[in-house]
């Protein structure tokens, strides 16, 4: 379960910013067009070409998904605890690691995955919900991508897929830490996680 998810995040979420206008479910669309250039391109086939390589990919990312709201909706109740200081340092070392993890991870699992563009509906004039299959090893699998538009642009900030969400299943995981540990010492772990990450590529 946990590779669906790694490869349902890997595709949703390698989208640029488009211009203001375009529907959510069509940004989706010609966003994961670009991306998959940028991962089929042969220029990036030498292994001293996958850093440039997972660069691009990471710069794509963090273009498009609303890190702060979706790092807000993962800590919950604890976001207060937080200074603004520590908000911000929180958002920058988290959409880090997450840029990092996932673009190698992405470069490894990548297996000519495809998907269905099902349909989208709109939650309020600045919230929408795109629902695509993503095609894997035979399967269909039901994946709702969730966004949010800022500024006139729509931007992903959840991940939903057989009653997984990437937000839920994130926020476990700081609740846990977050009983044991101060804000402090919990961005101070994943800039230690960044490190260990920098040493394996």
């Amino acid at each position: 379960m946990r590779k669906i998810l790694i490869g349902c995040f890997l595709l949703l979420t390698a989208i640029p910013v488009l211009a203001d206008g375009d529907q959510p479910i069509e940004t989706l669309r010609k966003g994961v067009e670009e991306g998959l250039r940028i991962l089929t391109n042969p220029e990036f086939n030498r292994a001293d070409r996958k850093e440039a390589q997972q660069q691009k990919l990471r710069i794509i990312l963090k273009q498009l998904f609303d890190f702060r709201e979706f790092s807000r909706r993962v800590l919950a109740s604890h976001w207060k605890n937080f200074t603004p200081a520590q908000r911000e340092a929180f958002v920058g070392e988290f959409s880090d690691f997450l840029t990092r993890f996932y673009m190698g991870q992405l470069q490894k699992r990548y297996k000519d995955e495809t998907l269905i563009y099902v349909g989208q509906k709109f939650i309020s004039p600045a919230r929408a919900e795109v629902d695509v299959r993503v095609v894997w090893k035979g399967q269909k699998i039901p994946v709702d991508l969730l966004m949010i538009k800022r500024k006139g642009l729509w931007k992903v900030y959840d991940i939903r897929f057989f009653g997984f969400s990437a937000i839920r299943i994130y926020r476990a995981q700081f609740q846990f830490l977050l009983r044991k540990e101060t804000p402090a010492q919990v961005i101070q772990r994943l800039k230690m996680k960044i490190e260990q990450l920098e040493k394996e590529d």
